[in-house]
């Protein structure tokens, strides 16, 4: 819970302007997530709960796990009904 809570404290915009948001704006939640899980990841290894890997090796695990969104167009849902 901590390496998350850091990782995302790391990503806030207020860091950089008092005046910002605490939070991330929706559009770099993937970016930030991905930020999280890998630092997640780095601390799970150093508790030996997780095998140990290379970190470039686990960036690029977090990024093959991390779920993509895929929603038909609204033009194909409206074909289907036909």
């Amino acid at each position: 819970m901590l390496a998350a809570a850091r990782a995302l404290g790391a990503n806030s915009p207020a860091l950089k302007d008092a005046s910002a948001s605490l939070l991330p704006p929706l559009t770099e939640i993937r970016r930030v997530a991905a930020e999280i899980a890998f630092a997640v990841g780095i601390e799970a290894q150093k508790d030996d709960v997780a095998p140990k890997l290379g970190e470039d090796e686990l960036r690029q695990r977090v990024l093959e796990a991390q779920w993509t969104p895929t929603y038909p167009s609204l033009s194909e849902s409206q074909e289907n009904r036909r």
